[in-house]
C-alpha cells in the first residue's frame, strides 16, 4: 500500500471519529408519555399519594446548564385523545380529574446540570377516593416555557392518567379471580342445582370494597355496559375482622346467606387471596322454555394470586 493511500485512510478515520465527538442530536425538552400521550400512575384508594410527570431532555450529551421548565394545563389534548379513541361514543370519553382531587405544588421544575440524568420530576399529589372504576381520569398538561433549548412539539403534552387500586384489585390491568362453587335455582318447577365455574372480574371501589357480578354473570371491562353493571353488580365490603358484607351496586336484589361464617376473606397457605361467598339474588331464567324470575342461591370461592 502506498504512502498516499495510507494517509488518505488515516484522514478518513479521523473524520469518522470527529463526527462522534460532538452532539449527534439536538437537545430538545419533552414530556415522557406513551404514543397516545398518556402516562399512567397508580394510586391506592384510602390515602393520598404522589405521582410524577417526567420532563426530559433529548440529545447524546448531558446538559451543561440548568434548565427551568414550566408546565400549564392543556385544554386541547384530552379532546384530541377522546376523538381519536372513541369518536362519538361520549359515554366512553376520558374525563378531566376534578382539581379538588389533586394538587400540583408548582408547575415549574429544573433539570440540573449536576444531575447525571437528563430529566426532572414534577410531583402531583392525588386523593383517588370516590373515583369510579368505569371511567378514565386525566390531568392534561403541556410545556409552557423553558429557559433553554427548544420544545419538542410532538411530545410537549401529556395526559397524566390516574389509575386506582386497592389490596384486592387494580385498574392498571383487569383483575380476574377464578371462581368455583354451586348454585340452586328456586324455580316454579322445583329447585335446580348445578356446579359453577367462572373467571370473575373484580374492580376496586374503595380501600376495603370491590365490585363483582353475581352468580355466573361475567364481563370484561372494555365491553361492559352501564345497564349490565346496574343489573348484576354487587359490592363486597371486607370488614376489619375479614368478614364480608354483600350489598347491591345497582338495582339487583341480593341477600346474604349464612352471615360472617360463610362470607369472609382470607389468604391461604399458597399466598392466594380468597373470597368465600354465600348469597342469593334474583334473576330471570328460562324454565321449560318460559322466562321467569327466581331466586338463585350461590356458594362460591373466588381465588387469585396476591396483587403486588
Amino acid at each position: 500500500m502506498t504512502f498516499c493511500a495510507v494517509a488518505i485512510m488515516a484522514m478518513a478515520g479521523c473524520n469518522e471519529d470527529a463526527q462522534f465527538e460532538g452532539e449527534l442530536y439536538k437537545k430538545v425538552i419533552y414530556l415522557l408519555s406513551n404514543n397516545d400521550y398518556t402516562f399512567q400512575s397508580v394510586f391506592e384508594l384510602g390515602k393520598e399519594s404522589t405521582g410524577y410527570v417526567s420532563i426530559c431532555c433529548g440529545g447524546t450529551e448531558h446538559i451543561n446548564a440548568d434548565v427551568t421548565v414550566e408546565l400549564e394545563p392543556d385544554d386541547e389534548i384530552l379532546a384530541q385523545y377522546n376523538k381519536i379513541n372513541y369518536d362519538i361514543e361520549e359515554d366512553k370519553f376520558a374525563k378531566v380529574l376534578d382539581p379538588e382531587k389533586y394538587n400540583i405544588p408548582s408547575f415549574k421544575t429544573v433539570l440540573t446540570a449536576d444531575n447525571e440524568d437528563n430529566y426532572a420530576l414534577l410531583p402531583i399529589t392525588v386523593n383517588p377516593d370516590g373515583l369510579s372504576p368505569d371511567s378514565s381520569y386525566m390531568i392534561p398538561l403541556r410545556i409552557k416555557s423553558t429557559s433553554n433549548y427548544e420544545i419538542n412539539t410532538d411530545k410537549q403534552s401529556v395526559l397524566f392518567q390516574v389509575i386506582i387500586k386497592n389490596k384486592y384489585a387494580t385498574m392498571e390491568s383487569a383483575t380476574y379471580y377464578q371462581t368455583t362453587g354451586s348454585e340452586v335455582r328456586e324455580t316454579s318447577s322445583g329447585n335446580l342445582a348445578s356446579g359453577t365455574s367462572i373467571t370473575r372480574c373484580v374492580v376496586p371501589l374503595s380501600k376495603n370494597q370491590v365490585r363483582i357480578f353475581a352468580g355466573t354473570h361475567s364481563y370484561t371491562p372494555s365491553n361492559v355496559t352501564r345497564e349490565e353493571i346496574d343489573k348484576y353488580a354487587l359490592i363486597l365490603t371486607i370488614n376489619d375482622d375479614n368478614s364480608i358484607s354483600i350489598a347491591p351496586y345497582g338495582s339487583i336484589e341480593v341477600e346474604m346467606l349464612g352471615g360472617a361464617t360463610d362470607n369472609y376473606f382470607y389468604i391461604d397457605d399458597k399466598n392466594r387471596y380468597i373470597f368465600a361467598l354465600h348469597y342469593r339474588y334474583k334473576d330471570t331464567v328460562s324454565v321449560n322454555g318460559t322466562s321467569e324470575e327466581c331466586w338463585i342461591s350461590t356458594e362460591e370461592k373466588c381465588i387469585r394470586d396476591r396483587i403486588s
